[in-house]
């Protein structure tokens, strides 16, 4: 009988050794997923983002140089062109664009009504194009390229990828430029047919600006046919700007402290110490030495630098507690109209233009403040499409949403307080759906806007607000 023959020994399965590599944050903006995290929205709707993102900061921009904003928006089938009359963005401001381990913005730490203040909105305008041009050729290849023209100076900017340290490269290169007033902004633009995918939503949104800044003159062109071409019906138009001092009625302890340690940080980076009475002397009503000198005396921090009050080693809670009640002691809370009534001849202006029907129009304004204490002014504009009298359900329908004169992508009034309904669910109810000929416009300014989300598509309303009879 033949022995059986010896079994062959297994070798063992080789082991992998797993080791920890470093990838960097920074390819957050480097990819489509990542970008439609950071912005919000999805690929399609990336030139309404960057329409609204630009135009945002060019209304900005010109508020704070203090001239009534003139914006031309032109878009080719390479390019998308914004430029404004605003005083221009410093080289120094463009350098810091630039750098993707830091967030900037002038407003970040404020509260205050703003159009916007995330900080990374040109960081994810710059990645753009590199994302799009990727989705067409080479990942080596890819490059998206931004030109900004501001005071007398063309900042080139080619946006890449360092493959090997995985990480943003961008090659920055400058030469002389014939605009010295305002900022030139010049996206390049891969052809992928987002551009005529978006046309109707984007022109649609660039000239729902007008509605909300009577202040705005606006031209808007489309593959060389213009589309928009509008004065501004109020170039002194009044309203809460960038430059106006913030309010210690709109910031909690926490709020403070974030805003005090961006004061200080800064101070360092300057190599400068300021003192606490100049740091008050920023807030509204709290300019006036007198009341100044008082808030300090409460506090006890008359002599004090502001590195010294906000602590070293410990942040000096109470005494920020005792620096936030002090000023709100000494200064009135901010009245609604203070925030900017944009107006009912406004309206009416933009809604005959539109083709409404003047005997339909109806203007409700709602001025108020919310038990936190911040002022709101809410301003509803309806009425019928004139054709709509003779044509029915076949006529145009307008439909115009915002907040603090800026423009939402999409409806951002979805839900208003604990009812769950939102505006759409409203206009059902009076028979005003989306298959009638109305022309409706709804504009919300608060130094205290909530978004549900990333995209700011998504407002969050409460039911915790008054109504004076004012």
């Amino acid at each position: 009988m033949a022995k059986p023959e010896r079994e062959a020994r297994k070798k063992p399965e080789p082991k992998l050794t797993r080791v920890a590599f470093k990838v960097s944050r920074l390819m957050e903006f480097c990819s489509e997923r990542e970008l439609q995290n950071q912005t919000g929205h999805s690929i399609h709707d990336w030139p309404l983002v960057v329409g609204k993102e630009v135009v945002d900061n060019a209304l900005d921009a010109c508020e704070e140089a203090e001239v009534a904003p003139v914006i031309e928006v032109v878009v080719d089938p390479g390019t998308i062109i914004i430029q404004d009359n605003a005083g221009g963005i410093e080289t120094e401001t463009v350098e810091s664009i630039l750098d993707y381990t830091i967030r900037v913005s002038s407003r970040e730490a404020y509260v205050s009504p703003t159009r916007g203040a995330q900080g990374n909105a040109l960081k994810t305008i710059l990645a753009m194009g590199y994302v799009l041009d990727r989705k067409i050729g080479s990942d080596a290849d890819a490059a998206g390229i931004t030109i900004i023209e501001t005071r007398g100076i063309k900042h080139q900017i080619e946006f890449r990828v360092d493959h090997i340290n995985n990480q943003p490269k961008l090659i920055h290169t400058t030469a002389a430029s014939a605009i010295k007033v305002g900022t030139k902004l010049t996206i390049n633009w891969p052809k992928l047919n987002l551009l005529e995918y978006a046309e109707d939503r984007f022109k649609r949104l660039i000239e729902a600006y007008v509605w909300f800044n009577p202040h705005l003159s606006l031209r808007g062109v489309w593959f060389g046919q213009e589309f928009v071409n509008v004065k501004a019906t109020n170039p002194n138009w009044e309203k809460w700007r960038p430059r106006n001092p913030t309010s210690p009625h709109w910031y909690d302890e926490s709020r403070l402290q974030r805003y005090l340690a961006a004061h200080v940080a800064r101070d360092r980076d300057l190599k400068q110490h300021r003192t606490v009475r100049e740091f008050i002397a920023e807030f509204r009503g709290l300019s006036g030495t007198a009341v100044q000198r008082k808030v300090l005396e409460e506090v006890g921090c008359s002599h004090q630098s502001l590195a010294q009050f906000f602590g070293s080693d410990r942040v000096n809670r109470t005494g920020i507690t005792k620096l936030l009640a002090a000023m709100r002691k000494h200064s009135k809370p901010v009245a609604p109209k203070h925030l900017g009534v944009i107006g009912v001849e406004h309206f009416k202006q933009r809604f005959l233009a539109a083709g409404g029907n003047l005997e339909t129009f109806k203007y409700e304004p709602r001025k108020g403040m919310t038990s936190e204490g911040f002022p709101y002014v809410i301003e509803f504009a309806f009425g019928l499409h004139q054709s709509g009298l003779t044509q029915g359900p076949t006529a145009p329908r307008k439909f115009i949403t915002g907040a603090n004169w800026s423009v939402g992508i999409s409806n951002p009034f979805r839900n208003f307080g604990t009812t769950g309904e939102g505006l759409e669910a409203t206009l059902a109810k009076v028979r005003a759906n989306a298959s009638a000929p109305v022309i409706c416009a709804l504009h919300l300014a608060s130094a205290n806007i909530q978004y549900a989300d990333r995209g700011k598509s998504s407002i969050i309303l409460t039911d915790n607000a008054e109504q004076p009879d004012d």
